[in-house]
Order: C-alpha cells, then sequence, then structure tokens
C-alpha cells in the first residue's frame, strides 16, 4: 500500500498540467517555444501547494489569533522567492531543457477518488515511518489530545519533506548551471528558515481548538492507496 501526502489541485492548474504534459507527450520536444507556459505552470503549482500547505490553515482561525499575521508573513516571502526564481531560471531554459519539468509534475500530478469522484491531486509519497509518526500525531491531535512539543516536532519534519518533494526534486529534474544551482540553494534556503520560523512561532501560539483544526486538515491530506 502506497502512502501519500496529496491535496487536490484547481481547475486552472489541471490545465496546465495537461498543457505541458500533452506538449511533451511521447517524449517529444515541441517547436513552439515552452518557457512562457512552463513558468506558468510552476508559478501556479508553487502558489497552490503554498495555499494548500499555510494560507488554507487561516480558515477557523480566531479573530485575535496571532497564526494569520505569521502565515500570511512566511507565505508571502515563500511565494516571491519562487515566484522570482522560476522566471530567473525557467525563461532562459529552451523546449529540450525545460522537458524533465513535464516529467517532474507528472510524476507529482496522482488521481485520486475524493468521493465525488476520480480527480487530480498534488502529491508526494510517504515512507512507512513518516506516515505513522505524522498519522499517529495529528489523529491524536485532531481527537483534542494536544501536545504542542509533538506536534510541533511533527510539522519540522513534515515541512522538511515537503520541501525536499516540492522544491528540492523539481531542481533535481532540472539540469542546472553553477548560476542556477546557486540561485535554487538561496531560495531553499529562505524557504526553509521561513518554515521553520513559522512553524515554531505558531504552533507554541495556538489555542486547543485550533491545533484541533490543524491537525484535521493536515489529516485529511494523509493518503494510503
Amino acid at each position: 500500500m502506497t502512502k501519500l501526502f496529496a491535496f487536490a489541485a484547481s481547475t486552472e492548474l489541471q490545465q496546465d498540467f495537461h498543457a505541458v504534459i500533452t506538449a511533451y507527450a511521447g517524449g517529444r520536444i515541441p517547436t513552439e517555444p515552452q518557457a512562457p507556459r512552463v513558468v506558468q505552470l510552476a508559478q501556479r503549482y508553487a502558489d497552490e501547494i503554498v495555499d494548500a500547505l499555510i494560507l488554507n490553515l487561516l480558515n477557523g482561525a480566531s479573530a485575535d489569533s496571532a497564526a494569520p499575521k505569521a502565515l500570511e508573513t512566511v507565505a508571502s516571502l515563500i511565494k516571491s522567492t519562487v515566484h522570482s526564481l522560476i522566471k530567473q531560471v525557467l525563461s532562459k531554459l529552451d523546449n529540450k531543457e525545460l522537458q524533465p519539468v513535464a516529467a517532474y509534475i507528472n510524476e507529482r500530478r496522482t488521481l485520486l477518488n475524493d468521493g465525488e469522484g476520480v480527480r487530480e491531486f498534488i502529491s508526494f509519497e510517504l515512507s512507512e515511518a513518516d506516515y505513522a509518526n505524522l498519522h499517529s500525531v495529528w489523529s491524536t491531535t485532531a481527537q483534542g489530545q494536544v501536545n504542542k512539543k509533538a506536534l510541533n516536532d511533527s510539522m519540522l519534519r513534515f515541512s522538511a519533506l515537503a520541501i525536499a518533494a516540492f522544491y528540492e526534486d523539481s531542481a533535481k529534474a532540472l539540469k542546472l548551471g553553477f548560476i542556477a544551482r546557486n540561485v535554487f540553494s538561496v531560495g531553499q534556503s529562505a524557504i526553509n528558515k521561513g518554515s521553520q520560523m513559522a512553524i515554531n512561532r505558531l504552533i507554541p501560539a495556538l489555542r486547543e481548538h485550533e491545533a484541533k483544526d490543524f491537525a484535521t486538515y493536515f489529516l485529511s491530506m494523509l493518503r494510503a492507496t
């Protein structure tokens, strides 16, 4: 059984997926320039990851909670950093150099049944140990047994896994030159620091009902298929 972390892709992102995957179908290299299309896909893909993992946590937060401000700050930092990196790096690549992006996106695109039918999800695979740990902490917290240290530790681990899957793996898919690799490295450092800062500030400040909602939200995105 495969263990996944997965969340639904928007209609617009699904359309971008299909446009790029179709352009490179069968291993062919398209003649029409693909950089603008791939940049659009990559930026929308990044935005939806940030929305799913960070901004959607604002739903249900108390009006006087410190959580929204902390989350909005780190989300803004990550989005602006990634958008700049994507445009700076991908817009300079030719169609052949962009081919691995299509393959990477296809790996992160998973068809799952969400109860209303089969739809496309953005996902990455979890090891048995990581799945068991995250499921245990998030399900326990969702049931009202709130251990903020365990929740904080689980989110730091999850953050490292998500950054590896959504950022590092995408960089590895491309044959980047020295300068581009350094640009990605700087971006990765900023994202790591921003994520850790947000988690370490957010989790201790959560009220009990916010911690339960937080854990319930992430628990809903764990899948065993």
